[in-house]
């Protein structure tokens, strides 16, 4: 069954909005600083081309790249892109037809003392500069995961904070004969796939992964006044969408397509920030156990996604998926039962032959 689940449009436009609004606001005082000729141009053209290449270029081809490649790569591309916009305003603009034919422009020494000029250089070199320093940061947010960063530097949770979060136990099946079939070094690099296709969809309902524990992903979303944008159950049917279309890549390269199966629950949990020689932020409470400790019984209760009751009202299901409840089920180590809902594509015909919408997919290079 195809399930017509919501495509994150929304969050794709935020996206190319945030990287067109920073990089014509660092153009733009790059361009003002030292030239002003034809620069709101350069600062549009390069906010509009860095959103191609990180929401469709890089995307399409599956790049994922080091971090100094990374920053090498985007760095080359911004500076051409200021380069070729130059170049091409020179021509349009008041100097270029000035000399009456656009390429007689381009081929006098207006052109050459132009693009010789001191003010290009410094254009060129501040963009360079400051394309650096951007990924740079983003390549250390990568590293600690969105949002752990910020709250690092801003010392939001150096004193202890009570907050409601919800938490995903996501948890590739069979990980031991796979790990057998592939051997060490295949099994490691079928785990950094799974691990990135899992990426796009998290960010696409607003979580972030708190940690990997072998073949196991945590996923949590902090709860403002107890709903969701949209409901963290999303994750993993847009995950579903995301494996599916590289079906042909897993069965090449490993001749294994990712099982998983997943647990969810949300409540009141302490959050924190531990370490000296490492920092990172830790959540600690029954909602984590809880989380944990569901999934672990989703092989015994014939369920992919197991769902808390406590998480089942966070946001609205996603059309074509319904919650079929388990009853109340005793889990390991905690007293009283947790109410439990199995939650998969709906079995109405009225979801059948509805195009599932993909999320967009990110590329963290």
């Amino acid at each position: 069954m195809t399930l017509p689940l919501r495509h994150p449009l929304a969050w794709t436009v935020r996206a190319a909005a945030g990287f067109v609004v920073a990089w014509t606001a660092i153009s733009f005082a790059v361009a003002a600083t030292v030239f002003d000729a034809s620069s709101d141009i350069v600062n549009v053209a390069l906010g509009l081309a860095s959103a191609w290449l990180e929401l469709s270029y890089f995307p399409r081809r599956g790049l994922r790249l080091a971090p100094v490649p990374a920053i090498t790569l985007r760095t080359a591309f911004y500076v051409g892109v200021t380069a070729a916009v130059l170049t091409v305003t020179f021509g349009l603009g008041p100097r270029g037809a000035a000399q009456g034919d656009v390429w007689q422009a381009y081929a006098g020494d207006a052109f050459r003392d132009f693009a010789t000029s001191g003010s290009n250089a410094v254009v060129l070199g501040l963009v360079a500069l400051a394309s650096v320093i951007v990924n740079g940061a983003r390549q250390v947010r990568l590293v600690l995961g969105p949002g752990t960063l910020s709250a690092l530097v801003l010392d939001r949770y150096r004193v202890p904070v009570r907050e409601e979060r919800a938490f995903l136990f996501l948890d590739l099946t069979d990980s031991t004969g796979l790990a057998q079939r592939l051997g060490p070094a295949a099994y490691h690099a079928f785990k950094n796939d799974f691990f990135a296709d899992v990426a796009g969809p998290v960010l696409a309902t607003g979580g972030r992964i708190t940690q990997y524990v072998g073949d196991e992903v945590v996923v949590t979303w902090r709860v403002t006044g107890g709903r969701l944008a949209r409901h963290p159950a999303e994750t993993l049917f847009l995950l579903d969408d995301a494996v599916a279309r590289r079906t042909g890549h897993y069965r090449q390269s490993y001749g294994e397509v990712p099982v998983y199966k997943a647990g969810l629950h949300a409540g009141g949990v302490v959050t924190a920030e531990v370490g000296t020689l490492k920092k990172d932020l830790v959540h600690t409470g029954d909602a984590v156990n809880v989380a944990a400790r569901t999934e672990g019984q989703s092989h015994a209760l014939g369920a992919r996604l197991l769902v808390s009751e406590a998480a089942l009202g966070l946001a609205a299901l996603p059309g074509g998926v319904e919650a079929e409840p388990v009853g109340e089920v005793g889990l390991r180590g905690r007293t009283g039962g947790v109410g439990l809902y199995r939650v998969g594509p709906s079995a109405s015909p009225a979801s059948d032959g509805l195009a599932a919408e993909s999320p967009a997919t990110l590329v963290l290079a």
